[in-house]
């Protein structure tokens, strides 16, 4: 699992703003897919996320973006008209501890969003409710250690959640 951000030239960050080494689009600005792998098109949706721990955290706040799937993984990448304050430079809900001036490049100068990238067998469960679905996430991550951490990753409206998991065929 993918918790960071993308640039305006595909490259992958963590949260903490460290390069993954890993492009998520090429030059051509396409999704990077993997062999044999394809994208659907893109769902508009608005996700969150929320790490589970005896307190659950909201993780990422409630962020309109776009959902692109293929059978084995889902990417949310945050819309390019989110808003974004000084106080609140990104949509996820944790501390930046990098200085503002590589924010505001991330951001305004290279067109950066955050992104979220489920693999399918990352995903252990799937609950609809009336307006959204919420997919149960199990993975390691940068916050997290060696140790999977759970996930919840809501989804809405309803019915463009179901459009965008529809690949993964859950």
């Amino acid at each position: 699992m993918l918790v960071g951000f993308l640039d305006g030239q595909g490259r992958a960050y963590d949260l903490n703003f460290r390069t993954l080494k890993r492009r998520l689009r090429d030059a051509d600005g396409a999704w990077d897919a993997e062999a044999g792998e394809t994208f659907a098109s893109g769902v508009s949706v608005e996700a969150a996320m929320f790490l589970q721990t005896p307190r659950p955290h909201l993780l990422l706040r409630p962020t309109s973006g776009t959902a692109h799937t293929s059978d084995g993984r889902l990417l949310f990448v945050a819309g390019d008209r989110v808003e974004r304050t000084p106080d609140e430079p990104t949509t996820f809900n944790v501390a930046i501890r990098v200085p503002r001036t590589a924010v505001d490049h991330l951001f305004s100068d290279t067109g950066g969003r955050e992104v979220v990238e489920v693999r399918r067998e990352e995903i252990g469960g799937v609950v609809e409710a009336r307006n959204e679905l919420t997919l149960r996430v199990a993975a390691r991550w940068v916050g997290g250690g060696d140790a999977p951490s759970e996930f919840l990753l809501v989804l809405r409206p309803i019915a463009a959640a179901r459009r965008a998991v529809e690949p993964l065929r859950l």
